[in-house]
């Protein structure tokens, strides 16, 4: 009896199990005819979809800031990438313009340099600036022709604006120049204008020469022009050497000096031209043939 009583719990039991999901069933078996007759889910789903759109948006977001944040930093790698291959044919391109405008420079530089070999000397030898001594207290450099070129002591190398200075030393492929900036050069000159004579003296600077020892009847101004006077037989006449700037009074108050502002464009360039020596050219005096050599 007590068995009889015990299955009929458990039928109990179980039907009350049973009785939501036929309930639930009863349920969605309503909705189904009741859709399909009134189609009332399409706007239920429309309205749900609506007022969940928010939320369906805020959970989405996560996933589009990654997506975003992956893009971006694909694209900021992309765009580095072309800057720096941009940056890279700028430098490559400013070379070349680099190259370019010292080529003509340099063929602007022989084109005077031919002018004034067929202007000034049309036996003229073409040479170039190697190297400079360290020295700054001596003006003084290194060409690419020597003994073995015929290049001689004395030989007076000129740019194509006026005089540069003369041979000092000769070695079998160079050969040492002094400038007319040199402590140790000097130079006859005389005034383009006037025609009085002089001797002009290098400081050892890069500014200017001197033009000493002159009184005030010596028919000297400002702005004139001075040119080789051709005496000593080293440098032939009519070479441009400099233009008078200003006059300083000695302190003895005896004599008056000049200083000189050379036209050759000492320190520029390294196209130069060598002037066949003189007939008459002394062999080891410096210009004024007063015995001074060219190097100490």
């Amino acid at each position: 009896m007590a068995r009889d009583k015990y299955t009929a719990l458990s039928n109990e039991s179980s039907l009350r199990a049973w009785l939501p999901f036929l309930f639930y069933a009863m349920v969605s078996v309503t909705l189904m005819l009741v859709d399909g007759r009134f189609s009332l889910g399409s706007d239920i789903r429309a309205q749900s979809s609506r007022m969940l759109s928010p939320l369906w948006w805020l959970a989405a977001q996560p996933n589009a800031v990654w997506q975003s944040g992956v893009q971006a930093f694909k694209q900021n790698s992309a765009l580095r990438e072309q800057v720096e291959t941009l940056q890279s044919r700028q430098l490559k391109s400013d070379l070349a313009l680099q190259q370019l405008l010292a080529t003509q420079a340099e063929n602007t530089e022989l084109r005077r340099l031919l002018n004034a070999q067929q202007r000034m000397a049309p036996k003229a030898r073409l040479a170039e600036l190697v190297n400079s001594v360290p020295d700054p207290s001596q003006k003084r450099f290194v060409i690419n022709k020597g003994s073995r070129d015929g290049i001689g002591v004395g030989q007076v190398v000129i740019d194509a604006y006026g005089l540069v200075g003369q041979v000092a030393e000769v070695y079998a492929g160079t050969a040492l120049v002094i400038s007319v900036l040199d402590a140790d050069h000097a130079v006859p000159v005389m005034v383009a204008r006037s025609g009085f004579r002089s001797i002009l003296i290098g400081q050892g600077n890069d500014r200017h020469l001197l033009l000493a020892n002159l009184t005030q009847s010596d028919d000297v101004k400002i702005g004139d022009v001075l040119i080789t006077s051709g005496v000593g037989g080293r440098f032939p006449p009519g070479l441009p050497v400099g233009i008078v700037q200003v006059f300083q009074q000695d302190p003895a108050l005896t004599y008056i000096s000049a200083q000189v502002t050379p036209i050759a464009r000492l320190g520029y360039g390294r196209s130069l031209l060598l002037l066949e020596p003189m007939a008459n050219a002394p062999a080891s005096t410096d210009a004024a043939g007063n015995g001074k050599e060219i190097l100490p």
